[in-house]
């Protein structure tokens, strides 16, 4: 709303209760109290506090940096609902960062964009977050990305197509990612939490993955902030 002045704002329904401002409560995934003393509703261009909210409404709250989509918060004991799941991205690139003296502000940017959904992030096992990796589900969503770092965080940046179509993460006792390694054609990767998970540059490639490492799961969804496990 002012380009001067970037804040977060997490939009909360209240599932069950009475929501009061300056309730306290635990945010269920850290285990971490949070105050709420600043929510508030939008109408068009104007913000109004909210003092009180009842089950159904939707609040808009302060974000301290901590809050994703699906997280829960409450005030007894803890409750958690089954979150959005992240799904195997169909588009990858890789960014490019114009100027290397502004890699602090690239990060802050594409760590706030991709806690928002609007792309999922990726890095190299050796490269670390040096050239990360994007992957979306249509190349629309690269160019919002690359105007909205270029507008809100005043980072240019340029983005390498790379050949990758699948993606699935990896989980499972025998997991040995070099023998995944194929350049060019099949690599591996992590996700924003650490996940490992492999790109394919097709799906007979993605198969013949799956027959070769039978004591490996190649999941095609996870849950953000868990463990890897199905979606469904």
């Amino acid at each position: 709303m002012d380009p001067q002045h970037r804040d977060r704002i997490a939009f909360v329904r209240i599932c069950s209760g009475h929501f009061v401002r300056g309730m306290n409560v635990r945010h269920v995934r850290t285990g971490m109290p949070l105050s709420l003393s600043r929510s508030v509703q939008f109408m068009a261009q104007e913000r109004t506090v909210v003092d009180e909210a009842y089950s159904g409404d939707i609040v808009g709250l302060w974000d301290p940096g901590i809050l994703r989509i699906g997280d829960s918060l409450c005030e007894g004991a803890p409750v958690e609902f089954e979150g959005i799941p992240r799904f195997s991205p169909e588009h990858f690139v890789r960014v490019r960062l114009d100027d290397p003296m502004k890699r602090k502000q690239l990060k802050k940017g594409l760590d706030q964009l991709s806690e928002k959904g609007a792309v999922q992030l990726f890095f190299d096992r050796r490269r670390l977050e040096r050239d990360p990796i994007l992957g979306a589900v249509g190349v629309l969503q690269f160019e919002v990305i690359e105007h909205r770092l270029q507008s809100e965080y005043g980072v240019r940046v340029r983005f390498d197509r790379l050949p990758y179509r699948f993606a699935r993460w990896l989980e499972g006792p025998d997991l040995d990612q070099d023998k995944l390694e194929l350049p060019g054609r099949q690599s591996c990767v992590t996700d924003v939490e650490g996940r490992p998970l492999v790109l394919f540059e097709t799906e007979w490639l993605m198969r013949r993955a799956e027959e070769e490492n039978r004591s490996v799961r190649f999941i095609s969804a996870v849950q953000p902030g868990r463990s890897s496990r199905a979606a469904a």
